[in-house]
């Protein structure tokens, strides 16, 4: 008697079925992987937020006040802003003493050692295009200057260019005390975040959010609450890196003294922030503009609601 063995084998029928299944359970997973990676970089950025909420207080403990937004008239580092002023409260040391030595009379002359690093702290993982140059006027002395994540809050209006109190907690010359934050240090911004507007590009601009290395006058430095978190409001600065970039519309104004950075982001529905005292919140897109405008003030005795 002859034995036959029976083949088994997958028809390609089933074959199909289960490629099938496997597109749709990837299909499945894809997002939800995507949004665990996106809150990771979310966690990271709140991680980044509180070390310079930590280094704004150490700088306050020890010089009792708060740095000023930037300062124009000194005689060496013209321009020089918030960010730099920290570094030591940070643990970027290292890079102030390197900074310090520097004899430039305009920051924008910096050693590009030191002006293009790229401290980690000041930059948001869910912005891809970091780590950035630009806001600062383009390439000068070897260097295009390194452009952060976060902007410090200088009120609820345009942000004019000059020495003058704009209600908010940093501007020019700026040398805010807990004292003044009459509005209570929980009902008042400190630092948000914006959008850097690409990498780089041969237009580098001047003024957007995050140009720390000379655009500062032209609003580089902070970001007002005048219009919600991601408003599609177009930002108003100097000279844009790019007009139509996406969520971050700008207008090139040429003047300096209608300036308005918004706080922006790539997290889904708004952005981080830290209060005066200390705490990282999620601002929402959607927030009450009234309440927004009342944590944009140190002291404008507005009613702050819930946010």
């Amino acid at each position: 008697m002859v034995w036959s063995r029976s083949r088994k084998a997958f028809t390609l029928v089933e074959l199909l079925v289960v490629i099938a299944i496997i597109g749709v359970l990837v299909a499945l997973l894809l997002p939800a992987v995507q949004a665990a990676r996106e809150a990771a970089r979310r966690a990271q950025c709140t991680n980044n937020l509180k070390q310079i909420g930590l280094a704004l207080h150490n700088y306050h403990d020890t010089f009792r006040r708060f740095p000023y937004g930037y300062i124009e008239t000194t005689e060496l580092h013209r321009r020089t802003t918030w960010m730099q002023e920290i570094w030591p409260f940070i643990e970027l040391g290292t890079l102030y003493d390197l900074y310090m030595q520097d004899t430039s009379l305009w920051i924008m002359d910096v050693n590009p050692e030191v002006r293009d690093a790229q401290p980690a702290a000041f930059q948001c993982p869910s912005d891809g295009f970091q780590p950035a140059f630009g806001g600062s006027g383009g390439r000068r002395s070897g260097a295009d200057g390194f452009q952060g994540s976060y902007v410090v809050c200088t009120g609820k209006d345009i942000m004019y260019y000059g020495t003058r109190d704009l209600g908010g907690m940093f501007y020019r010359r700026s040398s805010v005390t807990f004292g003044d934050i009459i509005d209570g240090t929980s009902n008042t911004l400190m630092v948000s975040e914006s959008i850097v507007r690409g990498s780089h590009n041969a237009n580098s601009g001047w003024g957007g959010a995050g140009g720390y290395w000379g655009g500062a006058p032209h609003g580089g430095y902070g970001f007002t609450t005048l219009e919600p978190p991601n408003s599609p409001v177009p930002d108003r600065v100097y000279q844009c890196k790019s007009e139509l970039f996406p969520r971050a519309p700008c207008i090139s104004t040429l003047n300096t003294d209608d300036h308005r950075n918004f706080a922006r982001s790539y997290h889904p529905g708004g952005v981080n922030a830290v209060l005066a005292d200390g705490s990282v919140r999620f601002i929402t897109d959607t927030i009450a503009l009234p309440t927004y405008h009342a944590l944009g003030t140190r002291s404008g005795m507005e009613v702050v609601g819930p946010f």
